[in-house]
Parts: structure tokens; sequence; C-alpha cells
């Protein structure tokens, strides 16, 4: 299997290919990102993830993003509003979802 270095900055630790972080710094990570209630998942968000869940499955969900529709059995996220992370949306593509907080996340990269 082939390594690659941590991406903390000055860390010389090797690790997998397909880690991001050794786990001392994947740990300092997960401490920085907060609990998930903090972040927008909290108790009515389960309960919403179930409830689109079965919509998902049904075949009847569009993506809020893009609307196009999300097949039965793909990847998708209940997405929050980008501003306001209290505002559920509804159901996204994975993608759709990861490319967003990837454009928020190096806004200078995607800016024209």
């Amino acid at each position: 299997m082939s390594k690659r270095r941590c991406s903390a900055e000055n860390c010389p630790a090797l690790i997998p290919t397909g880690q991001r972080r050794c786990p001392k710094h994947a740990r300092a990570y997960e401490v920085q990102r907060g609990r998930r209630q903090a972040r927008g998942y909290d108790t009515a968000y389960d309960r919403e993830r179930r409830r689109q869940d079965d919509i998902v499955q049904l075949g009847r969900a569009r993506c809020w993003r893009c609307g196009k529709p999300i097949a039965p059995g793909t990847p998708w996220h209940l997405g929050h509003d980008d501003n306001d992370r209290s505002i559920i949306r509804g159901p996204e593509h994975a993608a759709c979802n990861l490319s967003a907080a990837g454009r928020a996340s190096h806004p200078r990269i995607f800016e024209d």
C-alpha cells in the first residue's frame, strides 16, 4: 500500500493513501470542527433525514441544488442552507453537496 504525508503543516507522519491526517492531527481536526449538534445535525435533522429517505427511495426526490431527480439507492445528503445552517433545504446529490462545500472552502480558486 502506498503512503503519503499527513496534510497537517510540518507533520512528517506517513499515512495510507486515502487518509488526510495522521491519528494525532485527525483528533485535533475533529475537536476543532465541534460536535455534530453544533454543526446542525441535531434530533430534528435526524428525524427529517429519515422522513426524506423514504421519499428518496421511492424516486420522488429532487436535488434542491441542481433540480435533477435523485435516483433511489444513490448517495444523497440532506442539505443545509449555505448561509444559515439552522435551515434544512432538502435532499441533494452527495456530489452537489460536496461540490458546494469545496467551493465555500476555497473561494479564491472558484472566482470568475
